[in-house]
């Protein structure tokens, strides 16, 4: 069923409608799941090409090893788990198999971060990002919504090599459009500030932008950056917005040990430091609970990040607070 503003799809649910959507495109495009379809959503392709469909069973090493001998016979393979065993349990064969040979190989990681909530720290995957990122030739990113999704499904399709992309078990407020495309290593400023930045990537974005509101009700103009591409990443975006701010908070669902705040600050570092806070999992494992209630209990809703704006700013002006928390 289409995505509409009185029927909001679960970004899973818009990775299998645009799955299908790429599959009446490109006829050499194959999916590979390890026994996760239903919960993945996968089953979308399933469906309407069971002929291009390979249930791998529960055996990621495999199915990632499979995906590069077919990548090799000209085929494209999107091989299909939750992203904790992706980036756990077959990284050498994504590391060695795929990435090593820079193989087409576009890898989905589903149940990412804090929205994966009761099934625990087993399923719960907070390091994916600062793991992928970490591989020569492969390229991350981390949608903001489903228009987003499918954007960078579609040039993940055209572009070669490795890709990997994060499908998140949540339903995100909507920040573009229909029409909304994306390109590897560009940024989108989605309001504009002059006191500080916030950095977003995935759903944290959406944070973002509340807490932007919650800054401008008390004067407060933030300035918000939507990094889909987390590599490459927009270092020009980046230098760009700070430059006129003069400080930065990043928002990730995902641990910040690594992860996308550790890339901005990476970029920071090399051509325009500023004070800079960082949002996410801090250096720990994700507890079993509700959603909502995670989220509060690692201090990631939009009040903690216009808490860290405010300390940023406060840093950027008195040189005795840069050795805040976060930083």
């Amino acid at each position: 069923m289409p995505e509409n503003d009185n029927n909001p799809l679960e970004m899973r649910d818009a990775f299998g409608q645009t799955l299908v959507e790429l599959g009446a495109a490109y006829p050499n495009m194959v999916m590979l799941d390890a026994d996760l379809n239903t919960s993945s959503k996968a089953v979308y392709f399933k469906k309407a090409y069971p002929d291009r469909f390979i249930q791998v069973g529960i055996a990621e090493q495999n199915l990632f090893g499979i995906s590069a001998g077919l990548a090799l016979t000209g085929f494209i393979p999107f091989p299909s788990t939750f992203a904790v065993f992706a980036a756990r349990r077959a990284l050498d064969q994504i590391a060695i198999s795929i990435c090593y040979p820079n193989l087409n190989v576009k890898i989905p990681g589903s149940y990412v971060g804090v929205p994966t909530s009761r099934a625990g720290a087993s399923h719960n995957c907070i390091e994916d990002i600062a793991v992928m990122r970490a591989l020569p030739n492969m390229k991350v990113a981390d949608a903001g919504d489903n228009a987003d999704l499918r954007a960078i499904m579609h040039t993940a399709m055209k572009t070669e090599g490795p890709v990997y992309f994060r499908v998140t078990r949540y339903t995100l407020p909507v920040l573009f459009g229909p029409g909304h495309t994306f390109a590897w290593g560009k940024g989108e400023l989605l309001r504009e500030g002059a006191d500080v930045t916030l950095f977003g990537t995935g759903l944290m974005t959406g944070k973002c932008m509340a807490a932007a509101e919650i800054l401008a009700k008390d004067g407060i103009p933030a300035e918000v950056i939507h990094l889909a591409s987390i590599k490459p990443i927009d270092r020009a975006l980046i230098a760009q917005s700070v430059r006129k701010t003069g400080c930065a908070v990043t928002a990730e669902n995902a641990t910040i040990v690594g992860g996308f705040g550790a890339a901005v600050a990476e970029a920071l570092g090399d051509v325009y430091p500023v004070p800079l806070r960082r949002i996410g999992v801090q250096d720990q494992w994700l507890n079993s609970g509700g959603v909502d209630a995670l989220f509060e209990l690692h201090k990631m809703q939009p009040p903690h990040i216009a808490a860290a704006a405010r300390a940023a700013i406060q840093a950027k002006l008195s040189p005795e607070a840069m050795k805040g928390p976060g930083s």
